[in-house]
C-alpha cells in the first residue's frame, strides 16, 4: 500500500476534497483552511499539524493520531474520528455536530465554544477536557470518561450521560434540561 508522507509540508488552504491518503504521514504539516470534505484519512498521523478553519465536513479519520493538533474553528460535521487519539488538541469553536468519536481519546483536549449538538461519543475518554459554554445539545457519552472535566456554562440538554464517569467534574452554569445522568435518571430542571 502506498503511504504518502508529506511530515511538515505547506498545505495552506488547499483543495483536497475526496482524497484518499489513508496511512499517511502529516505530521506537523499546515493543512490551515483546507478543504478536505469527504476525505478518507484512516490512519493518519496529523500529530501537530495545523488544521485550524479546515472544512473536514464527513471526514473519515478513524484510528488516526491527532495528538496536540490544532483544530480550532475547524468544520468537523459528521465526521467520523472512532478510535481516535486527539489527546491535548487545540479545539476551541470546533464544529463537531452529528460526529461519531467513540473510544477516541480526548483528554486534556481544549474544546471551549465548541459544537458537539448531537455527537456521538461513547467509551471516549474526555478527562481534563475543558468543554466550557460547549453545545453538547442532544450528545450521547455513554459510558465517557469526564473525571475533571470542565463543564461549566456547557449546554447540555437533552444530552445523555448514562455510566459516565463525572467525578470532580465542573458543571457549574451548565444547562442539564432533559440530560440523562450517569445513573438513568432524568435532569428535569435548568
Amino acid at each position: 500500500m502506498y503511504c504518502a508522507k508529506l511530515r511538515g509540508a505547506s498545505l495552506h488552504k488547499a483543495d483536497m476534497r475526496g482524497v484518499n491518503l489513508a496511512g499517511a504521514d502529516l505530521a506537523r504539516v499546515d493543512l490551515s483552511g483546507a478543504n478536505l470534505t469527504d476525505a478518507t484519512l484512516r490512519e493518519v498521523d496529523l500529530s501537530g499539524a495545523n488544521l485550524a478553519y479546515a472544512n473536514l465536513t464527513n471526514v473519515y479519520l478513524t484510528e488516526a493520531n491527532l495528538a496536540t493538533v490544532n483544530l480550532r474553528g475547524a468544520n468537523l460535521t459528521n465526521a467520523k474520528l472512532e478510535r481516535t487519539n486527539l489527546a491535548e488538541a487545540e479545539m476551541s469553536e470546533v464544529n463537531l455536530s452529528g460526529a461519531l468519536l467513540s473510544d477516541a481519546n480526548l483528554s486534556k483536549v481544549e474544546m471551549s465554544r465548541a459544537n458537539l449538538r448531537g455527537a456521538r461519543l461513547p467509551r471516549t475518554d474526555l478527562s481534563r477536557a475543558n468543554l466550557r459554554e460547549a453545545n453538547l445539545t442532544d450528545a450521547e457519552l455513554v459510558d465517557c470518561y469526564l473525571a475533571r472535566a470542565d463543564l461549566m456554562d456547557a449546554n447540555l440538554t437533552n444530552a445523555i450521560f448514562i455510566r459516565a464517569e463525572l467525578s470532580s467534574a465542573n458543571l457549574a452554569g451548565a444547562l442539564l434540561r432533559g440530560t440523562v445522568m450517569p445513573d438513568g435518571k432524568v435532569h428535569d430542571y435548568d
